[in-house]
């Protein structure tokens, strides 16, 4: 459910607040509740004793989940619905798995080949309008297809270097690259963040709040409650009904048209992606678990 309002609460920013405000606002929340949870102190001290080879790849997540998929994935937002953006967001495990091939050497099977295909499919049956239509990929739509090619990249990277770091230290970091970043370009390229913050209503700013605690901190918060406490396929499981609840919510609150083709493709990227995480990618729940914590902690 947590997991579930990220895009309704983003869909509901972007109409009044630019991405570089909103992306401000999100990981500055994130970094609080994160110390707030898991303690100032220890976390500094985690971050001061890290190596340079941890760093590295560190800045790396920086650079493409705190900075350049927030930032497509907001601007796409405001030109597309939250239901394509929920629908889209699985492309991420598309991207993630051909990169799997070509630079960690795994191995492609005939399951990760159906399971490409029915991801695929179920993208084109959406951008197709289920086959009745030429060719309609939205500026908004092609921009969620960017920022999940950049969420997975940092997944990948996650992988390959800092397996077995303490996930609270990506995540601080992650969220520290873009509020640094933020500070030292603000002098050559003044942004807008004070003029639409002090123009937010009642309403916005409660979001704004919620989407910090709820979709950023609680949703990370109870995916490693739920690992630690729960088989790792069920974990698994829930996670892509994710998808079914934010178009849900879409619906319910933004009042968003769900349509005979966004089922459809839905059901076929939702299949896809099962294949992926259940049969596909992992040998053991110990790599299927490695992987759900390195896409949670990459992306928030």
């Amino acid at each position: 459910m947590f997991s579930a309002t990220y895009n309704i609460f983003a869909k509901m920013l972007s109409e009044v607040l630019s991405p570089i405000t909103l992306l401000f606002f999100s990981e500055a929340l994130t970094i609080f509740f994160t110390l707030f949870f898991f303690g100032a102190v220890p976390v500094i001290k985690q971050i001061m004793n890290l190596s340079r080879k941890q760093l590295a790849p560190m800045l790396t997540i920086g650079l493409t989940n705190g900075i350049l998929g927030p930032l497509l994935w907001f601007s796409g937002l405001h030109n597309t619905t939250a239901v394509n953006a929920s629908l889209f967001g699985n492309a991420e495990m598309m991207f993630m798995m051909f990169m799997a091939v070509m630079i960690l050497k795994e191995e492609w099977s005939l399951m990760h080949f159906v399971s490409t295909m029915a991801i695929v499919l179920g993208i084109a049956t959406i951008c197709l309008h289920g086959f009745t239509d030429g060719l309609t990929l939205q500026t908004g739509d092609a921009l969620l297809l960017l920022a999940s090619l950049c969420f997975a990249t940092g997944s990948i990277v996650f992988r390959k270097f800092l397996h077995g770091t303490d996930p609270q230290l990506v995540v601080f970091m992650r969220s520290t690259v873009p509020i640094i970043s933020f500070f030292f370009f603000a002098p050559f390229f003044p942004s807008p963040l004070l003029h639409e913050i002090s123009t937010l209503s009642f309403v916005l700013v409660g979001a704004l709040l919620a989407f910090g605690f709820i979709s950023r901190f609680l949703n990370t918060f109870t995916f490693y409650e739920a690992i630690d406490r729960l088989p790792v396929s069920t974990v698994s499981l829930f996670s892509n009904l994710t998808m079914i609840v934010a178009i849900g919510l879409a619906s319910a609150i933004l009042g968003e048209a769900i349509l005979f083709y966004h089922i459809l493709g839905g059901a076929l990227i939702i299949f896809g992606t099962l294949l992926l995480e259940l049969r596909g990618m992992h040998e053991n729940d110990d790599q299927l678990e490695s992987h759900l914590t390195e896409r949670k902690t990459s992306r928030g």
